[in-house]
């Protein structure tokens, strides 16, 4: 059907024949090389660049690929007077096979790449295409949607994608928000280049793509979709991904980095070609500095040789390490360690490596400043041992003090208590030898209070003699005293055998004393009274304990357990000062360990101690 003629002269019909002027002027310049190209004897390898430019001048120029194919045959047919008789003329068709586009004209092909009997396929210009680049040629319709993906011979996931237009299935732009832009630029039918997008295929991969495309029309000037070339940039994205972040941790790393290039005059000619932060900070110059000074001004006088080692190491690609003195800006020079490492390249290309450098002179510093600072931790220690010690010593003093000074008005209320009840006894009745008999009472069991604090205070300063001590022995020593002093008490204590420490065996013995003496003193009610001594595990965690089937204690009250003085059952139930476990407590701590309890009312204790526990960590 006939258009009318208003319709060619829109813009779009005035572009067309711009681009039509721009083709016969393109064919005009190249059709004598072309000719020449398609003149070559058979297998003409030798025109193959020829055709690839042509192909590439007519992308290039706005024509597509279908301009390139009409350029080629257009060059042919200058040629034709000298191919064989039997070449014809293929006609044309909108679509011919092999081509991949649409509207290409089948051309006349040179006698060279005919078909012979049994050879191959003929290999056309657009195979050649297809085997030198990794583009895939596409199609899309007028509404987006992708309708022809052409693999070549390496296949192409933009395939998976057909039936679907670039923003379906959440894929997005790499470079934009969103897809707006490339909308507008469809809408306005123009062309576009270099456009990156991302999307996920089936598989869950992540797929790269960058497509451009040139807006098609048919035969009557009607738009008909988008037609161009697609390449699949996944393991570049990645790559130079991988290559940025790389670069930011350098950037960014607290250790001074600094790329060095050999150079091509004389011997020890490196330079720097790159830096990091920290690597301008140490040689307190900028990057741009770096890179201009001469490798030896970076060293210190001493270490002018470094520059030639390095040289060296970096021309025979193998790693270095070196102690050297770099020179700052003014001057001044720094200790560092270096460490090369030759980077990966071909030997075509000038050797590069990374230089390391390790700060000895802010390790220095460092430990300078810890050193002093560990001084300052030292004298504030022995002020306060001084101070702790001169604190024990004067609570040793006063608790001597306050003791000796208590046992005189004690002795003088005991001693008129006895005179008064051995000179007035006829004379009281039974309410005063009561009262009289409580004073008596009060006075014995503050005498005893005085002697335990006076014990208590004792083991503080008394200095420890550590030998081998067997616990065992001991508890065994001391539940035969026990036995002894009340022969009618039927009670089983058992003591595991072999439970060797080291240790001052006089402490030791007092607080087995008092740990075994309270287990007896607490099951004095039980007819089956149970006592135990043992041991659980070896060496630093070894943990003692003495149980029994007594009457135990809440161990909500458990704070109050090991106090001075603090009893948590009353004297007329079961008689004692409350300095024992206080001093239990004092000389497991002074044998580096912990004491601790565990009980229920009517079910017994069990008590728990370490030694050493401390020293050994």
């Amino acid at each position: 059907m006939t258009q009318p003629s208003h319709r060619f002269e829109s813009d779009r019909g005035r572009r067309r024949r711009r681009t039509t002027a721009s083709g016969v002027v393109a064919a005009a310049c190249l059709a004598p090389s072309i000719g020449a190209w398609a003149a070559q004897p058979a297998g003409g390898e030798a025109g193959m660049p020829m055709a690839l430019i042509a192909v590439t001048l007519a992308a290039l120029g706005g024509l597509g690929l279908v301009a390139a194919r009409r350029l080629l045959a257009s060059g042919r047919r200058m040629a034709a007077p000298q191919a064989a008789p039997e070449a014809t003329q293929a006609p044309s068709s909108p679509g011919a096979p092999g081509t991949g586009l649409p509207g290409a004209a089948a051309t006349h092909r040179p006698p060279a790449l005919a078909t012979a009997p049994g050879a191959m396929r003929p290999t056309t210009e657009l195979d050649v295409f297809r085997r030198l680049t990794r583009d895939v040629y596409w199609e899309q319709d007028e509404h987006g949607i992708l309708t022809r993906v052409d693999e070549g011979s390496a296949g192409s996931p933009l395939r998976l994608r057909l039936g679907e237009r670039r923003w379906d299935g959440g894929a997005m732009p790499l470079e934009a928000p969103d897809w707006d832009g490339h909308r507008r630029t469809i809408a306005q039918r123009e062309p576009f280049a270099e456009l990156a997008w991302v999307w996920v295929d089936p598989a869950g991969r992540v797929r790269v793509a960058i497509d451009s495309g040139m807006p098609r029309f048919d035969a009557t000037g009607r738009f008909v979709g988008y037609a161009g070339l697609s390449r699949d940039a996944g393991a570049e994205t990645v790559a130079d991904r991988a290559r940025r972040l790389a670069v930011a941790a350098l950037l960014s790393a607290a250790e001074p980095v600094v790329w060095i290039e050999a150079g091509t005059g004389t011997p020890a000619d490196w330079h720097v070609i790159w830096a990091n932060a920290a690597a301008c900070r140490l040689f307190d110059r900028t990057e741009r500095e770096l890179r201009q000074v001469p490798c030896r001004a970076l060293f210190g006088p001493d270490s002018q040789a470094a520059a030639a080692g390095l040289e060296q190491s970096l021309r025979s690609r193998r790693d270095a390490r070196m102690h050297v003195d770099i020179a700052r800006k003014y001057g001044e020079t720094r200790s560092v360690e270096i460490r090369l490492e030759p980077l990966p390249g071909e030997n075509a290309l000038r050797p590069c490596a990374a230089l390391l450098m390790h700060d000895r002179s802010a390790d220095q510093e460092r430990l300078q400043q810890d050193g002093r600072a560990i001084e300052r931790l030292r004298s504030k220690m022995r002020e306060r041992s001084l101070e702790l010690e001169v604190t024990a010593k004067e609570l040793e003093s006063f608790t001597y003090t306050v003791s000796h000074d208590l046992r005189a008005p004690i002795r003088v209320v005991e001693g008129f208590a006895r005179i008064l009840q051995e000179d007035y006894d006829d004379r009281l009745d039974r309410i005063g030898h009561d009262h009289l008999q409580r004073i008596l009472s009060a006075a014995s069991r503050m005498t005893q209070m005085i002697d335990a604090l006076l014990g208590l205070s004792r083991l503080s300063g008394q200095p420890i003699v550590p030998e081998q001590v067997d616990l065992s022995r001991l508890a065994d020593t001391i539940a035969e005293e026990l036995r002894g002093a009340e022969p009618l008490r039927r009670a089983t204590v058992r003591v595991q055998p072999g439970l060797l420490v080291e240790g001052d065996r006089t402490l030791l013995r007092v607080m087995l004393e008092n740990l075994i003496g309270n287990a007896w003193k607490y099951t004095s009610k039980r007819p089956d009274a149970q006592i135990e001594f043992g041991c659980s595990g070896i060496g630093p965690d070894a943990v003692y304990c003495v149980a029994d089937n007594g009457e135990g204690f809440d161990m909500r009250f458990a704070d109050r357990l090991f106090g001075v003085f603090q009893r948590l059952h009353s004297s007329s139930e079961f008689p004692g000062t409350g300095v024992g476990l206080a001093t239990v407590q004092r000389i497991v701590r002074r044998h580096g360990g912990r004491v601790w309890a565990e009980s229920e009312p009517g079910r017994g204790s069990r008590f728990y101690f370490t030694l050493w526990e401390k020293a050994a960590r």
